[in-house]
């Protein structure tokens, strides 16, 4: 009888998690506070989650990390260009639950691992969203399956927001290495008739024919 009970009362600990609203919220930002013409978007956290803010809760299944992108435009035209990691981490309820289950956990193995997401987003005035792909990518990778990471990862983050220059407009590029990658910031003349935004067109020639390409382009430019 008391098995049965201790066992109704697991049950009941691992719907409590399941069934755990998660809100999504800022942990972390650099720079600390808003640039003056540039105040960060208070509904970032909705874009860093396109599938929705209001059924985020964990989960059994452990997902791949994921890239995605997004566009946020002010009233005056003015565009911020980002770029999102999200990562699952193993997650544990705050408070007493949480800690009771993480204690049951470390004695018992076969307890099922729940995650939960976790976005580290790049935010920049510039369109350069295929290098900050293989940035973020390659910084997650030097954090969490190396052991050469020589400072925390916000110095990181630092170097590249703070640090490292964007090149002007025409043959010029700036090169950043990374874990054995090398990620390219390159930006075109300043006269070009579309908008450059750096990302590959390969998904465009699989979903439209050559005709319907060059229909797009035309309405573009």
């Amino acid at each position: 009888q008391q098995s049965s009970q201790q066992q109704q009362q697991q049950q009941q600990a691992e719907d409590d998690i399941e069934d755990y609203a998660l809100e999504p919220v800022i942990t972390a930002r650099y720079p600390k506070e808003d640039y003056p013409d540039q105040p960060l978007n208070i509904r970032l956290p909705h874009f860093c989650h396109p599938e929705g803010t209001d059924f985020i809760f964990p989960t059994r299944e452990y997902k791949m990390p994921r890239i995605h992108h997004f566009v946020l435009t002010d009233s005056l035209g003015g565009k911020q260009y980002g770029t999102c990691l999200t990562v699952y981490e193993e997650f544990f309820p705050p408070g007493k639950e949480g800690e009771e289950y993480r204690e049951k956990k470390k004695k018992d193995k076969s307890l099922p691992t729940f995650y939960a997401p976790r976005v580290l987003c790049l935010l920049s005035t510039y369109p350069y969203l295929s290098s900050f792909r293989t940035y973020l990518t390659q910084l997650y990778r030097l954090a969490t399956s190396t052991n050469v990471m020589t400072a925390p990862i916000e110095r990181y983050v630092q170097n590249i927001c703070s640090e490292i220059p964007a090149p002007p407009p025409g043959a010029f590029e700036v090169k950043l290495n990374i874990l054995g990658s090398t990620v390219r910031f390159w930006a075109p003349p300043a006269d070009q008739p579309i908008p450059y935004v750096s990302l590959p067109f390969k998904v465009l020639f699989e979903c439209l024919d050559i005709g319907n390409v060059l229909f797009a382009w035309y309405t573009l430019a």
